[in-house]
Formats: C-alpha cells, sequence, structure tokens
C-alpha cells in the first residue's frame, strides 16, 4: 500500500484523500482499531499519510524480521519429497527477509549448501570448483541436478511410502492371524492347548434352529489337513463342516479332534458344486479318538 501512495499520489489526490484511500482499503479489526488514529490525522491542518502507514506497521508489521529471517536461514531444510524448484524460493524468501543480498558469495553458498537435502548435497560431490564459485552457479548447479533425480523418481514422499508399506504388511499379518486364529482347534497340538482351545466359543457346536442343521446336532466334524482348512477359507466355506452358508461361530458341529494317526488327504477337483454335506467324523472313529487319550 505505501508503493501505491508513492507511485499514484498524484492520481489519488492530496493528503487527506490519500489518508482516506488508505483507510478505505483496511477491513476487519484492522479498519476498527485505526479508525480513532484516521479520525484525529484527518483533522489535522497538515494530515500525513505517511504516519497512518506508520501506525499501521507499529500494529501489524512483523517485528525483528529481520533477526527472525537470519535465524531461519540456520534451520530451513529442503524436505523429504520437496524438489529444489520447490525448495529454493522459500530460501530466497529468507535471503530476502535478512537483507542478505550483499553477504559475500561463500557465506550464501555456505547457508544454501546446508539447507538443500543430503541426497541433491551428495550428487554435488566431484562437480569441478568452478562451476560453484558464486551462489548464482551454484544454485543453478542444484536446480540441474535435481531436476535430473526428478526424472528417476528421487523425491517422492519416502515417508508416505515406508507407512503405506508398514500398513500392507500389518494388515496381511492381521489377516494371517485371524485365519491362524480359526484353524487353531484343527492344527496337532500338546493336550494342554487342546484343554485351553476347549474354552473358545463353541467349541461343542452351535445349538441351531435351521432345518438343514438339526441332523448335524451332537455330532463332531471331521478332522482334515490344514490344505483343506486353507481352501475353505479361501472358498468362504465354513471352516468346521465345509459347507457354504455356515460359519464357525454358528456350526452345529462340535469342534475336531486332531487324530493320533494321520488321515489320507483328499483328492480335491479344480471346480466344484456347491457343498451341502457336512464332513462328520464317524462313531467309530471317534471313540477310537477318545480311548487313544
Amino acid at each position: 500500500m505505501e508503493g501505491k501512495i508513492e507511485e499514484d499520489a498524484e492520481a489519488i489526490g492530496n493528503a487527506k484523500s490519500q489518508i482516506r484511500y488508505v483507510y478505505s482499503r483496511l477491513e476487519g479489526s484492522a479498519r476498527t482499531n485505526i479508525t480513532t488514529f484516521f479520525e484525529m490525522e484527518l483533522r489535522k491542518n497538515l494530515p500525513n499519510p505517511q504516519a497512518l502507514l506508520d501506525r499501521l506497521d507499529l500494529l501489524y508489521g512483523e517485528r525483528n524480521r529481520k533477526e527472525k529471517a537470519i535465524h531461519a536461514l540456520h534451520t530451513i531444510r529442503q524436505r523429504d519429497d520437496e524438489p529444489f524448484t520447490s525448495f529454493y524460493p522459500r530460501f530466497e524468501k529468507e535471503i530476502a527477509n535478512a537483507e542478505a543480498e550483499s553477504w559475500n558469495e561463500s557465506s550464501k553458498i555456505s547457508y544454501l549448501r546446508n539447507a538443500i537435502h543430503p541426497k541433491l548435497r551428495a550428487h554435488l560431490i566431484g562437480i569441478s570448483r568452478p562451476e560453484l564459485e558464486s551462489y548464482v552457479a551454484f544454485a543453478t548447479k542444484c536446480e540441474e541436478v535435481s531436476n535430473q533425480m526428478e526424472l528417476f523418481g528421487q523425491w517422492k514422499n519416502e515417508t508416505r511410502s515406508i507407512n503405506s508399506r508398514r500398513s500392507n504388511t500389518a494388515q496381511q499379518a492381521l489377516g494371517e492371524n485371524i485365519l491362524r486364529e480359526e484353524m487353531m482347534e484343527w492344527e496337532p497340538t500338546t493336550t494342554v492347548r487342546i484343554n485351553a482351545a476347549q474354552g473358545r466359543r463353541n467349541t461343542n457346536g452351535y445349538p441351531s434352529k435351521r432345518p438343514e442343521d438339526q441332523s448335524l446336532l451332537g455330532k463332531r466334524a471331521k478332522w482334515v489337513e490344514k490344505s483343506e482348512i486353507e481352501k475353505r477359507w479361501k472358498e468362504g466355506r465354513c471352516l468346521r463342516c465345509g459347507r457354504d452358508d455356515c460359519k464357525v461361530e454358528r456350526c452345529p458341529l462340535a469342534a475336531a479332534i486332531p487324530p493320533s494317526v494321520k488321515i489320507q488327504k483328499n483328492v480335491v477337483s479344480a471346480s466344484r458344486a456347491k457343498v451341502t454335506t457336512a464332513a462328520v467324523e464317524d462313531t467309530e472313529d471317534e471313540e477310537i479318538s477318545s480311548s487313544d487319550q
């Protein structure tokens, strides 16, 4: 606004017109807070527009801007996903605020070298010294190298990529844990673990009211190989009885008991019809398993 007054003072008019122009450009709390000073200045015989601008700078101007900028030059850093073309304007803003244009070349180069990303700094090793002697030449070379790095995707957000990989790994582990938990009662285990598993929900069979489940009440699921359990899980069937439209938590069959003798693997065909018959352990097999314990 100060530049506008300097350049267009004649077009705006006399001092009072200039004061009114400055006041008209204000909004909100700035306008409210300066109103009293504006009215007092306007009543003077020789009003001064610069006095109003100075008052605004006192109220809303950035204090210690130079000192803050110098401090920022020590701490500003290029981010992992930030190309040099995006970072450099931020750095130059602090150079301007610090009034550092007149600093010697080596000082400005030192600040910029410390601020750029370590990957970019490493790529500058080996470049001939004459190419990096002046501040402008150093900044230009940084831009050239950064652009080449960007072509190879080296300014992608590494933090997000790492978090994404961690998230995918966590989800995969969660899925494996769920499958492992549901398969627990089919896996060979020690007597202690069998007793612990008996406390799990629906170990003895769910008292279903569905007509298709009535013939299965009071019976125990047949022991099957782990490969069959995995196949049932992938196909969305009940892990205990092997039927569609049934889940372990509401399966009418009691949990299978590991046999003392390894059973023969079932031959699984590539395609199948909907399974409606439950895999039920024979009474004779159940008695043998019980006597072995």
